[in-house]
């Protein structure tokens, strides 16, 4: 996430970070975490609908709430943030949540069927603003409309291989 957080940086500037962070089939809610971290989100969402991997990061999440703190003033020269952002992990389905608001939205979608892929193309078409930047791995997100770019697909080491990261970002909104 850091290689991914610095290439947002020196394309898109600060202007990312004040907007809102959403994951898409958040797991143990490592990217959010890691997000929360590096960046100064508004708020940081993860959506997950396998109960396990919730609970996981709800985990995570209450680890993070305990020790940020200190760790944020112990080491302020490490870290952009003086305080804590706004972490949120649900539990449920990622389409029945607005994504009206969403600066960047990550997919890890190496495993996501075509189907969900293009569900999550129509959906960014109807909801996101301009600006907006979708994340996804190893496939790209063909359904989009002309309203949006894909900027970049560039490969980078994961830790279960290697894996295609595709950047698209909502340059217009028509009506």
């Amino acid at each position: 996430m850091a290689y991914i957080y610095e290439y947002l940086i020196h394309e898109y500037g600060g202007a990312i970070q004040a907007g809102n962070f959403y994951d898409l089939g958040s797991g143990e809610g490592k990217p959010v975490i890691a997000m929360s971290i590096l960046g100064t989100f508004k708020n940081l969402i993860g959506i997950e609908f396998l109960e396990n991997l919730h609970k996981l990061s709800l985990e995570a999440k209450q680890k993070y709430d305990k020790d940020i703190k200190d760790i944020i003033t112990k080491n302020k020269n490490l870290f952009n943030i003086e305080k804590p952002n706004n972490i949120e992990f649900i539990r449920g389905n990622f389409f029945e949540k607005s994504w009206e608001d969403a600066s960047i939205i990550f997919a890890n979608s190496t495993c996501f069927s075509e189907n969900m892929m293009n569900q999550i193309a129509e959906k960014a078409n109807k909801e996101c603003k301009q600006g907006t930047i979708i994340i996804t791995f190893t496939k790209k997100l063909y359904k989009l409309n002309n309203d949006w770019e894909l900027r970049d697909g560039f490969r980078r080491l994961m830790t279960w291989g290697i894996a295609t990261i595709y950047v698209h970002r909502r340059k217009k909104k028509t009506k």
